[in-house]
């Protein structure tokens, strides 16, 4: 695993692939290329204190000094950071948190839902790499550029899904996942899960009900990000306390926290 550091890093290529996402590329100098799929980082969006906080970023790809992340504008240090251009610099303090633990005997089943898809796109890589089988069902409201470069990378290993019928099946993520899970030869499986907090309590009763491990990865603001602030907790499941996306998660078993 790689050791914590603040990288000052250098945009090498950033491209709008949808009306506001881009994919962002970064070079780290000194990044062994090692991290785990869900791992995440924390981006200092410029040398002032406006913004004042760093943002969380999901680790899209990774490889030695290089990164990737998908960046979806939501508000104003989004904006910032979505709108740097080949050159510009800032810091990235990573990698961070606890990622995805892949058991060699199920049969992977990554779940995601719109922008839930950038730690899955990780672990989905880091499967691929490996030669092992799995599968991806993406859900998002209507057919988009996103839906078009995850099928156009995956392939065959994609069922993609929308809320309007737009494209591919007319159903969420969770509701095509009973029917799916019925048409594969699979028996023993494994779901990793990443987007809204509905579709992941959904993921979850889901693997509940039929005995089916879930992982899930949450995402949540972030005030540190090493779990100091304590701004990012969450209730563990059936037991009193707190446990902090950053430094427990973002990655959870779903019977460890309440979602």
């Amino acid at each position: 695993m790689n050791k914590i550091r603040d990288y000052y890093s250098t945009v090498v290529n950033n491209t709008l692939i949808d009306n506001n996402i881009y994919l962002l590329e970064m070079f780290l100098p000194g990044f062994n290329g090692m991290a785990e799929p869900g791992q995440f980082v924390m981006i200092k969006v410029n040398e002032t204190y406006d913004p004042f906080l760093r943002r969380p970023y999901s680790i899209l790809e990774c490889s030695k000094e290089k990164m990737k992340f998908l960046i979806k504008i939501v508000g104003k240090g989004s904006k910032m950071i979505a709108h740097k251009k080949m050159n510009d610099k800032f810091n990235i303090l990573g990698p961070l948190g606890v990622g995805f633990r892949v058991n060699s005997n199920r049969y992977p089943v990554l779940v995601a839902g719109g922008m839930g898809i950038a730690p899955l796109w990780f672990l989905a890589k880091r499967l691929n790499s490996q030669k092992k089988k799995f599968s991806i069902i993406y859900g998002e409201r209507s057919a988009s550029p996103l839906g078009d470069k995850i099928k156009k990378t995956f392939k065959k290993k994609v069922l993609l899904v929308t809320d309007d019928g737009s494209r591919g099946l007319k159903s969420t993520a969770t509701g095509a996942l009973s029917a799916f899970l019925d048409n594969i030869t699979y028996k023993k499986i494994v779901l990793f899960s990443c987007g809204p907090p509905g579709m992941l309590k959904e993921i979850t009763n889901f693997g509940i009900k039929r005995k089916i491990p879930v992982s899930i990865s949450l995402e949540e603001r972030m005030g540190c990000g090493i779990g100091v602030c304590l701004g990012c907790s969450v209730k563990r499941k059936n037991t009193d306390g707190f446990l902090t996306v950053c430094k427990d998660g973002p990655v959870f078993r779903a019977e460890e926290v309440s979602i």
